[in-house]
């Protein structure tokens, strides 16, 4: 693998620990997260490693020593400026508006589903079974539970704009689009917006997680639902997903 190969993987791996490190501190997972971040540090710090050797065993001695002759070939000037490495050919616009339509679609999923979650899942876990639904929102402050419905909405039409986005971003034509948003970049760009999303869902989730418990009349602090963790752990794997999209070394590169 060549030096350049082995620092992306070796940043791509530094990349992943906040996000790790941040899961870990909010999820109930365990201390497993924990010894991953560990692992990707280290992984991290000896494939960049790797990458300063592999690069210094490359060089010639004149020219570790700064020295150069005769011998040293001038790199060619190239044109582009941006992702200079890129075939040549455009990629096709019919896959681009395929990704936008399929990712716009999987967003909707995404909001339908954390929707569910805080409506839902959340104040049942939290009534921990002593109140149906319609019991819970009814023993809920009207004052508390307007503001989670505003903060709710507010997130919902948010999640919907940004879907929206996406699917018009993949019907739009022109060749600097189509450089600059290839389908593996696109992709990347989706699985951001998504963790977008998911980020913007905490308000919400803080107005149930704070309000209703305390209209109960029985301690219900520091619930969490199945769904919601599993939300959570949505928002953190499309981080994880977009750094791996773009950051690593996926193909040999032609000189």
């Amino acid at each position: 693998m060549r030096a350049a190969a082995l620092f992306r993987w070796g940043l791509t791996c530094l990349l992943l620990v906040p996000f790790t490190l941040l899961a870990w501190w909010v999820l109930p997972v365990g201390a497993a997260l924990g010894w991953v971040a560990l692992a990707l540090i280290l992984l991290g710090g000896a494939l960049n490693l790797a990458a300063v050797a592999r690069g210094l065993r490359g060089l010639s001695p004149r020219e570790l020593d700064g020295a150069s002759g005769p011998e040293s070939t001038p790199l060619e000037p190239r044109q582009r400026i941006l992702y200079p490495f890129e075939p040549e050919p455009l990629p096709d616009p019919a896959v681009r508006r395929r990704i936008g339509s399929g990712a716009a679609l999987a967003l909707l999923g995404l909001i339908a589903f954390g929707a569910w979650t805080l409506a839902v899942e959340q104040p049942l876990a939290i009534a921990q079974g002593q109140l149906t639904l319609e019991e819970t929102y009814a023993a809920w402050g009207d004052v508390s539970q307007t503001g989670f419905f505003v903060a709710l909405t507010i997130w919902v039409l948010l999640g919907l704009v940004l879907a929206g986005g996406l699917a018009v971003l993949g019907r739009l034509d022109g060749p600097t689009l189509e450089r600059v948003l290839a389908p593996r970049r696109f992709l990347a760009l989706a699985a951001i917006v998504g963790s977008v999303i998911v980020t913007a869902a905490f308000a919400p989730y803080i107005g149930v997680g704070i309000g209703l418990p305390d209209d109960l009349p029985f301690p219900a602090f520091g619930v969490q639902s199945p769904g919601s963790t599993a939300f959570g752990m949505l928002g953190f794997a499309l981080s994880a997903t977009a750094i791996l999209l773009t950051v690593p070394s996926w193909r040999p590169r032609t000189r």
